[in-house]
């Protein structure tokens, strides 16, 4: 009978130990509940420097201007060709975490619960990848461009121009990806919730704003070229901005149960 309660109260003793030792495990130096989302926020942060990186070892900031004649572009992108391979390199390392990034996403909206949370987890991630597919080409064009010099200006200058198209253009997928998050964003009405409520919000504006981009094959000059204003600029800094944000906000939720 004695040794009976004995081994009762090792056992509840030690239960009551490994409990206490979660409890501390959750709280101590902060670290998240979830590494894995916690890694692919941090992908987030390096893809932006690795992008930034890219475009400023091919010297395209500010971009080429689609009205450069042909002559002056093959100049220009002979002057600078060792980075503009360099970039091609870069701008895939980004685009791989790019994807890691949205693949973070989808498990926290998985986390939301609610009937919707995993067809919207889905949604998010599938036209994620699929607003990345045509920027490869940008990618592999810019170090094409670049690899033959022989090349007449002409063929580099149609090169440069599916380069730049497939960067700016193609960004009706991305709308559909924001509108997803948003959506999660704004079914999560836990007391608790992954994102907060304003984040729903700013992925439909983003979403909106990236449309600009559309504008690229009608302008040669002006905002809505692919290198002005409307059409580039303000796209990349609410993109940029919204990447920082997200980051942040996963790290935060990775914390969280």
């Amino acid at each position: 009978m004695d040794s009976e309660h004995s081994t009762t109260h090792l056992s509840g003793g030690r239960s009551a130990a490994g409990a206490g030792a979660t409890v501390g495990n959750d709280r101590t130096n902060g670290q998240p509940r979830n590494p894995v989302e916690a890694a692919c926020a941090w992908a987030g942060f390096v893809t932006l420097g690795f992008f930034g990186l890219a475009l400023i070892s091919a010297s395209f900031i500010p971009p080429t201007s689609p009205a450069l004649p042909a002559e002056k572009l093959k100049e220009f992108i002979l002057e600078h060709q060792v980075g503009i391979k360099f970039a091609g390199v870069l701008m895939l390392a980004a685009l791989t975490g790019f994807l890691t990034l949205y693949a973070g996403i989808s498990m926290q909206i998985r986390r939301m619960g609610g009937p919707n949370a995993q067809r919207l987890s889905l949604l998010q991630l599938s036209l994620g990848a699929m607003s990345l597919v045509p920027i490869y080409p940008t990618a592999l064009n810019w170090a094409l461009a670049a690899y033959r010099p022989e090349r007449s200006a002409e063929s580099i200058q149609l090169i440069s121009d599916m380069a730049w198209f497939n960067l700016v253009m193609p960004v009706t997928p991305a709308l559909v990806q924001m509108f997803a998050i948003g959506f999660a964003t704004l079914s999560d009405t836990r007391a608790d919730p992954i994102y907060p409520r304003w984040y729903g919000y700013a992925a439909f504006w983003v979403g909106g704003l990236l449309m600009a981009g559309l504008t690229v094959p009608f302008f040669f000059t002006g905002p809505l070229a692919w290198n002005g204003v409307v059409a580039f600029w303000m796209p990349a800094f609410v993109l940029g901005t919204f990447v920082i944000v997200t980051a942040v906000l996963m790290l935060r939720a990775a914390k969280k149960p």
